[in-house]
């Protein structure tokens, strides 16, 4: 990467950030007043000329700091790791993962940067996402994999992700992020200085994260417009990514309604969001494949083949949902949120929430020398803290503690009571149940009979849990959608998931020998 040729006449063009970060070995060295002065033109960032490359695959200059395509591959291969445990791990069916392996090395090849080590990994875990590390490493869930109806769509969610390596987003982004925190730093000592009031200096906080924030959404457009010119030259259809992001705004739609929230919220614009609005992103890449190759192949009976047979829904070695009701076949334990709550399943954690704003988090935590539930609250999970009506319990034959304290949440005070249950002398299973102060005393029962409701499960028990299975089926004459839905997780929800997972419209109906997704145990 070239630096700047130093321009002494022109120096004040050339903000401090940019001399700190990427020094040329002509630069003079900075006194007091040359410091102060500088900070006055760090606002200058963004047109600086220092660090800046001009990227094959986006055809714009491109600020990374000092990282080099060697630093990125790097990047991915030191945190792959920490991905595939934070996600459940890879997803092993048999064929599936090279099939997604071999389309994604497909697209690779329409890519401008060969230098990279394309890796392209399912991850096993039913939220539906996909996302890219530097560095070639491309990851997609298994959920997102239920959702999609073709390899064309596959093949847009895949391009997209390759996009963002190969603009190097993610080098952009750590620079920029460098770049705001060194700017706050100076303009601390600026501001102390000049003697100015400290509450500027959080103005200048927002303005840098709005900032940072401001490439991400930029990125995000980007991606789609090289990964339909990827997707595109690799033959595929470029209308299915428009399809696929119109099918995530509706799965959006049928969470936003199971979670309690009102519809628009789901397309409510953030401004420090790191993406910008589904529905936005739809028109986008709608307008983008206009102008694109729109007549190549979609390939959706193959793409159905394969996911015949695919897990669906929760890993039952991570543990279940079903409902209510959270059960872990291989920890042998169950419980119950209270009524109304909708749970998920994470890998380190279970979360609830409820439509009135009430919440729960369910997970498991070493005791750190503690021998006694009482002692873990006090001397381990909430030493700093000063729980309230300390109570020793017995629950289901094991030791345990609970207490609350008052807090404050993104809308308010609330109440958080914490429940430590003994597991064993190293760990302990934690509950904490948050509800907005005014709804405390609505909420206190139903927490204390979640929490008391956990229990350990027979060896028959655990081993009757399966995993639901996603099956391709054809549809017969006298198929219904509600019968067909009927075995999904989603209760009354079942129906509206069903549409998503086949890409039903509202009122549409279903044809005989259609190819159709159902959920099967």
């Amino acid at each position: 990467m070239q630096r700047p040729t130093p321009n002494r006449r022109k120096s004040s063009r050339y903000s401090l950030i940019a001399h700190l970060m990427c020094p040329d070995k002509t630069s003079r060295p900075f006194n007091r007043r040359r410091l102060l002065a500088g900070l006055a033109s760090s606002a200058a960032l963004a047109g600086t000329s220092a660090c800046v490359g001009t990227n094959v695959a986006s055809g714009r200059d491109s600020f990374t700091g000092f990282q080099t395509i060697q630093d990125d591959i790097a990047e991915g291969r030191r945190n792959h790791p920490k991905i595939l445990q934070s996600f459940g791990g890879a997803y092993d069916h048999p064929g599936l993962a090279g099939y997604v392996q071999s389309i994604g090395l497909g697209l690779a090849k329409q890519t401008e940067y060969q230098q990279y080590p394309y890796h392209f990994t399912i991850l096993n875990t039913q939220i539906v996402n996909a996302f890219a590390l530097p560095g070639g490493y491309i990851y997609i869930t298994r959920g997102l994999l239920a959702l999609a109806s073709s390899e064309a769509e596959l093949a847009g969610v895949l391009s997209h992700e390759l996009a963002h390596v190969t603009a190097r987003h993610g080098a952009e982004r750590r620079t920029a992020q460098q770049a705001a925190q060194l700017a706050l730093l100076l303009g601390a000592v600026g501001l102390r200085a000049a003697g100015l009031p400290s509450d500027l200096m959080q103005v200048g906080q927002t303005i840098a994260l709005a900032a940072v924030q401001g490439y991400s959404r930029e990125h995000e457009f980007e991606a789609d417009t090289l990964g339909i010119r990827y997707m595109s030259r690799a033959g595929y259809n470029a209308d299915a990514m428009a399809s696929f992001l119109g099918s995530l705004r509706e799965h959006s739609k049928v969470e936003a309604r199971i979670l309690g929230l009102p519809p628009g919220k789901v397309d409510e614009f953030n401004i420090m969001s790191t993406h910008p609005r589904t529905v936005e992103r739809v028109r986008q890449a709608q307008r983008l494949a206009s102008k694109a190759r729109a007549t190549g192949r979609w390939a959706a009976d193959a793409y159905l083949n394969k996911i015949d047979s695919m897990m669906f829904g929760d890993d039952p070695e991570q543990g279940v949902v079903r409902g209510r009701k959270f059960t872990h076949p291989v920890l042998r334990f169950e419980f119950e949120a209270p009524d109304g709550f909708h749970l998920r399943n994470a890998p380190a954690r279970i979360q609830g929430q409820h439509p009135s704003g009430a919440r729960m988090i369910f997970d498991m935590a070493p005791a750190k020398g503690a021998g006694t539930a009482m002692g873990f609250l006090r001397q381990v999970w909430a030493a700093k803290a000063r729980l309230r009506d300390l109570e020793n319990l017995t629950i289901d034959g094991l030791d345990a503690a609970t207490g609350w304290i008052e807090g404050r949440g993104p809308s308010g005070t609330v109440n958080i009571r914490a429940l430590a249950i003994r597991r064993d002398s190293r760990n302990f299973y934690r509950f904490m149940f948050v509800s907005p102060a005014e709804q405390a005393q609505k909420w206190a029962k139903p927490f204390r009979r979640s929490g008391q409701s956990f229990h350990h499960i027979s060896a028959a028990t655990a081993a009757a849990v399966r995993a639901k299975r996603l099956l391709v089926v054809t549809a017969r004459a006298d198929d219904t959608i509600a019968g067909l839905a009927r075995t999904l997780p989603y209760g009354r929800f079942n129906e509206d998931w069903f549409r998503v997972l086949n890409d039903l419209a509202p009122n549409q109906a279903i044809k005989a020998k259609q190819r159709l997704k159902v959920v099967a145990e």
